[in-house]
């Protein structure tokens, strides 16, 4: 019979392979051997927050669902607590506008008349079908005055231009969101942002600028008018009911000019003097007033709640 072969000598003291644990670098030694049996995973150190894919749940929030937690149906709380214990990489969207109305006042001016200035003020009343597409009203009163050009062409040229200004329009609209973003800002917070496109179409009136505007009297004109209109809302990343927008909106119709007999000079037609007569005898044009609006809108009610899970 062989004897047993004797037990391996230990290693020196000061190896090299020897590994040492450091507990000033927040290592944590291992447990005793008899504490727990072999195989069973270690204890989490103080204050981890998860491991890197976010399997854990933070010290003290509820576990999430189907890993041997209890999660509380009629706990909202709870609900939101588990939700956030999974890191997401595609965000739901920040901003719900379901079944909400968006008052949204307006201002803006006018950008493709050289001879009469326009400055508008108005609002923009919305529901929200979907988070996408809405349905609303429009109105927006005009200020128009004329231009330094206006003024330079007839007394460095003197040549009289026909002109007219908008007062006011109205509209009924239709608006629909194709594009949805999220912006950085500063590595620090997530701007959300979305694009709209709006068609609509109402009333729009306008005035005749009298080339004698001491001699003539000026005239209105209501008619039908179309509207269409590209612009951007971004939503701030605590609030829940406020969006600052912008976009520009065109308007077409058909708008009456002042006619060229009515005036002082050999071509002068005496009835054309009244405003009425005026009228009747305008000259018919297809008019485009290009308005870039600034606006902020307020959405009530003022907070939403998901439907589903993230």
């Amino acid at each position: 019979m062989t004897a047993p072969a004797p037990p391996p000598a230990p290693a020196p003291a000061g190896d090299d392979d020897d590994i040492v644990l450091d507990e000033a670098e927040g290592d944590t030694p291992p447990a005793a051997t008899g504490d727990k049996p072999a195989g069973d995973k270690p204890a989490a150190p103080a204050g981890d927050t998860g491991d890197l894919f976010g399997d854990d749940t933070k010290k003290g929030a509820a576990p999430p669902p189907g890993e041997g937690g209890k999660v509380s149906k009629d706990s909202e709380i709870q609900q939101l607590k588990a939700d956030k214990a999974f890191i997401t990489v595609v965000q739901r969207q920040r901003f719900l506008k379901k079944k909400r109305f968006e008052l949204s006042p307006q201002a803006g001016i006018t950008v493709n008349d050289p001879f009469v200035r326009h400055y508008a003020i108005g609002a923009e009343l919305n529901y929200w079908l979907t988070n996408r597409m809405a349905i609303g009203l429009t109105g927006t009163g005009f200020i128009g005055n004329k231009t330094a050009r206006y003024n330079n062409i007839r007394f460095q040229e003197g040549v009289l231009l026909t002109a007219n200004k908008v007062l006011w329009q109205a509209s009924v609209n239709f608006t629909y969101n194709p594009f949805y973003g999220k912006i950085a800002v500063f590595n620090r917070a997530l701007m959300h942002w979305e694009s709209f496109v709006n068609v609509g179409g109402g009333a729009i009136q306008t005035q005749v600028i009298p080339r004698y505007e001491s001699l003539h009297e000026p005239f209105r004109h209501l008619t039908g008018q179309g509207n269409f209109a590209l612009g951007a809302r971004f939503y701030g990343p605590k609030s829940d009911w406020i969006s600052v927008n912008f976009g520009v909106r065109t308007f077409i119709y058909q708008d009456k000019l002042e006619p060229q007999g009515r005036g002082p000079g050999p071509t002068m037609l005496m009835n054309l003097d009244d405003a009425a007569d005026a009228k009747a005898a305008a000259e018919k044009k297809i008019a485009f007033n290009v308005v870039f609006f600034l606006g902020v809108s307020l959405y009530f009610p003022t907070t939403f709640q998901y439907t589903t899970r993230r």
